[in-house]
């Protein structure tokens, strides 16, 4: 007869409830159980004859399941009463209110289970013996056994995001799959909780429920019909849902921005059955709709996710658009990579990094490319994926237990690693040199306005006639007169200077930006730092040196100082800083510091953290201490 049964402790090792994989996801359990469900479920997609996938439907169904209807629960409420105990002789203020709330909920007339059912898979093949996915998904820690070398799962974490939400941090599994002789079914049942003592004998924090000697029930006519399968396929059930309010949104919010790709394709849909309510239908004919559902927006409110919500769609949109320009390349050893750039106006300028249809991340940081800033450019949205299986595989290798960062680090082969390592950092240069090519517009001397032909006369075409109130009433005969004319205004910071920067002193020394001065401006920011004064100079001169990252400039300063540079990017739409790598060959800080010498001409020879060509402009503001560089 089935029963639970926990793992003897006879070293009495204490375990608490603070498990490591389940703490992975408590943060933000409902995405963290949406994106690994369904990352499970693509990777066992079932195959066609020709070698492709077949479309995989996931089914989220909440349901209030009367408490008799729970396997085991009678033994399992027994198991909460000495966990409890343990707590509470232990002083463990956290454990002792979990225990004491998860008795309450086994005690309750019905149980709420969320269901989350696979179709369109191989299932989990088991027998329940080492090597089987069905062994490695129930009984393994560390360890994932996927069919496919470019499976999302590649540490075998993801399958505790369904204890996290569980208030009895429990978990039934059931699947069908086809066995060596037909159809085959296997259930088993799952408990983490903390080391306790059982009449006397010590167990440890993990149980299951099923046959003698820890084995998975075979026969489903025993078991509840809401635990049967009659299609092959995976059932993961989390008993005492912990049921959010808006949960249901909370799911579909992070299916869409994950999945869009994915969704898209076609490789997937998901229903999201509610009580009481029609369900929520996500495929490819609703995934665009869905990201601009009221309920949608006001759950990425929720979850603070409405910025990456915009990004998804926006990622989206530039997959969809026959106005995408794409690209590929191979980088050896990793792979062969898809870049697909759409430029609209509004888009946020970013790169989203996809991988099996899921989104990981939007930057290579740990390849020296943060893709943060991309000066100059014109708003984009730029997509980068691996172009097949045997790519996918490189970068699963290198992805974290989340799936939202790419490291070199995990990969254990030194030699490996620094392939891997200097591969994607070309890969980083170029998707930005991809980036920097299609949406950054350069600078024109000249610009012919034929529209503008119209406001002005033909000397040649008749008579002109005078302009009482201007002496230059003959264009072809101009008369010129000359008039004293004031100095040039200095260039930069400064009294004298011609930008906002340079609008005289600070007013006060409690607000910021207020200036007194006879030039107009708003000044340049915080008092005590970008504000007020500034130190003039004068002959600027700045020109390219070798590659897009230098830069030479040349400037005579009305001041000796010690001064802060900053270098300004004067962008299509904006204005931006840029960020200075070194001057003069020498690393200097984020805010480097000059000496300057009044009347002598200085030459910086800067390199910056990016490629940039544009015009910049040059402010200095005095500063105490030590000079960085030059």
């Amino acid at each position: 007869m089935a029963h639970w049964e926990f793992l003897p402790n006879p070293g009495k090792e204490e375990e608490g409830l603070g498990h490591a994989g389940i703490e992975t996801f408590k943060g933000s359990p409902y995405p963290g159980i949406a994106r690994e469900c369904s990352q499970n479920s693509l990777d066992a997609a079932a195959r066609r004859s020709d070698g492709t996938s077949e479309p995989v439907h996931l089914v989220f169904r909440l349901l209030s399941i009367p408490a008799s209807e729970v396997p085991g629960l009678q033994e399992l409420k027994g198991t909460f009463a000495a966990c409890l105990k343990q707590a509470k002789m232990r002083n463990l203020k956290k454990d002792k209110e979990f225990f004491e709330r998860a008795a309450r909920i086994a005690d309750s007339s019905s149980i709420p289970v969320l269901l989350m059912e696979d179709y369109g898979t191989t299932g989990l093949v088991g027998p329940a013996v080492e090597g089987t996915a069905f062994h490695a998904l129930v009984k393994s820690s560390g360890i994932s056994q996927k069919s496919d070398t470019d499976a999302g799962g590649s540490f075998g974490i993801g399958k505790n995001a369904a204890f996290t939400i569980s208030s009895l941090r429990t978990v039934f599994y059931s699947t069908r799959y086809l066995g060596d002789h037909g159809p085959a079914f296997l259930a088993q049942g799952k408990s983490i909780l903390i080391s306790h003592n059982d009449g006397g004998s010590p167990k440890r924090s993990t149980g299951y429920w099923g046959h003698g000697g820890y084995m998975p029930v075979d026969d489903a006519s025993s078991l509840p019909a809401w635990l049967h399968r009659a299609k092959v396929g995976t059932t993961v059930a989390s008993i005492g849902f912990s049921n959010e309010a808006d949960w249901e949104w909370l799911m579909t919010e992070s299916l869409i921005r994950n999945f869009f790709s994915a969704i898209h394709e076609g490789s997937i849909r998901f229903t999201v059955q509610r009580p009481d309510a029609s369900p929520i239908e996500i495929s490819k004919d609703t995934v665009t709709v869905l990201f601009d559902k009221l309920e949608v927006r006001a759950a990425a409110e929720s979850s603070g996710t409405t910025d990456d919500l915009d990004f998804s769609a926006a990622m989206l949109e530039a997959l969809m658009s026959s106005e995408s320009e794409r690209s590929e390349q191979t980088f050896p050893p990793v792979g062969t990579f898809r870049m697909t750039l759409l430029q609209r106006d509004g888009f946020p300028r970013r790169l989203g990094i996809l991988r099996n249809g899921m989104y990981i991340a939007d930057n290579l940081k740990h390849f020296g490319h943060r893709m943060a800033r991309f000066p100059m450019s014109k708003d984009f949205i730029a997509l980068l994926e691996p172009a097949d299986r045997d790519t996918s595989s490189q970068i699963r290798d290198m992805e974290s237990p989340r799936h939202d960062e790419i490291s070199p680090e995990r990969i254990d082969d030194l030699h490996k690693r620094r392939q891997h390592k200097s591969a994607m950092k070309a890969v980083g240069a170029w998707v930005r040199e991809t980036i920097k090519a299609s949406t950054t517009k350069p600078a024109e001397a000249v610009i012919l306005l034929d529209e503008m032909n119209r406001f002005f006369s033909n000397p040649s075409a008749g008579k002109v006639m005078p302009d009482p109130t201007n002496i230059n009433d003959d264009p072809e005969h101009p008369k010129i007169t000359l008039k004293p004319t004031s100095p040039k205004p200095r260039t930069g910071g400064g009294d004298a200077g011609e930008s906002g920067s340079s609008g005289g002193v600070i007013q006060s020394k409690t607000k910021s930006g207020q200036t007194s001065g006879e030039r107009p401006g708003s000044g340049r920011g915080a008092a005590g730092g970008r504000g007020g004064k500034s130190v003039s100079y004068s002959a600027l001169r700045n020109s390219g040196s070798g590659p897009d990252t230098i830069r030479v400039v040349s400037l005579t300063p009305d001041e000796s100082a010690m001064a802060t540079l900053e270098i300004v990017a004067t962008g299509v739409s904006s204005n931006e800083t840029l960020s200075i790598r070194s001057i003069d060959g020498t690393p200097c800080a984020k805010a480097p510091r000059v000496t300057l010498e009044q009347g002598v001409r200085t030459n910086f020879r800067i390199e910056f953290d990016a490629p940039y060509v544009g015009p910049i402009r040059v402010v200095l503001t005095p500063s105490e201490g030590a000079a960085d560089a030059h």
